[in-house]
C-alpha cells in the first residue's frame, strides 16, 4: 500500500499507480466525506454531468402541479400546526 503526505496547502498527491488504475486526471472532481475516525471517502464525480441531468429532469417539471402540491403541503402542515380540523 503506497503511502503519502498533506502538504502545507492541504493537497494528497494521489499515487500513480491509483490514478492510472482508477483512469483519474488533472481537474477531475471528488466528493469528499469523512468515513470515521481518521478515515477519508473520496468519490470521483462529473459535476457538469450531474448539473446537465439535473436540468434535463427540471425541463419535465409541471410548474402549475408542483405549485398546487406545494400550497396542498402548506395547507396541511398549517392544519396539523394550528390542530385545525377539516
Amino acid at each position: 500500500m503506497p503511502f503519502t503526505k498533506v502538504d502545507d496547502k492541504g493537497r494528497v498527491v494521489l499515487p500513480s499507480e491509483l490514478r492510472s488504475k482508477l483512469d483519474i486526471s488533472p481537474g477531475d472532481e471528488f466528493i469528499v466525506d469523512e468515513l470515521g475516525p481518521d478515515a477519508l471517502v473520496l468519490k470521483k464525480v462529473d459535476l457538469r454531468a450531474m448539473i446537465e441531468d439535473i436540468i434535463e429532469k427540471a425541463k419535465n417539471v409541471d410548474l402549475d402541479q408542483l405549485e398546487a402540491e406545494i400550497e396542498e403541503e402548506a395547507n396541511r402542515l398549517a392544519r396539523q400546526k394550528y390542530k385545525v380540523l377539516d
